[in-house]
């Protein structure tokens, strides 16, 4: 396999996004950076209030968690689904109590708070360059 092989990524799929299934939720994300420009632009707004406290290395890391995840969930999560009692898809986040709430950024914001494993996940999935591969797609629509 060659280089551009190895390395080239479906830019259209990096803003559009790819699925995260976590069995009774899913997750559509776009990927974190490269040609995701709403992301490169969300970041530099986020972190323009603080950006002296960042160069100099003493923002604080509750500061800069909560720039996270407001970044991800206002430029990197695209949807957010769950399985409604017909095991049918319905586009929504699952509440602490087990209620539906709407998927709005607030709620996906909450929810990486309360759950920081699961952000930590969806940080990582969408860093994945492989899971934005052009190769593994066209590999994956042959099989």
């Amino acid at each position: 396999m060659g280089m551009y092989q190895q390395f080239s990524t479906d830019k259209n799929l990096e803003k559009s996004g790819i699925v995260i299934d976590y069995g009774q939720f899913r997750v559509t994300v776009a990927r974190a950076g490269s040609a995701n420009h709403k992301f490169v632009r969300t970041h530099e707004i986020l972190t323009k209030p603080v950006r002296r406290l960042i160069e100099q290395e003493i923002l604080p890391v509750e500061k800069e968690r909560e720039i996270s995840r407001q970044l991800y969930a206002k430029a990197v999560v695209l949807n957010w689904e769950v399985k409604d009692d017909k095991e049918k898809w319905k586009q929504g986040i699952e509440a602490p109590d087990g209620s539906i709430l709407p998927y709005t950024e607030e709620n996906v914001i909450n929810t990486f708070a309360a759950l920081p494993d699961l952000f930590a996940d969806i940080q990582i999935q969408s860093n994945k360059m492989q899971l934005f591969r052009t190769a593994d797609k066209e590999a994956d629509a042959k099989n």
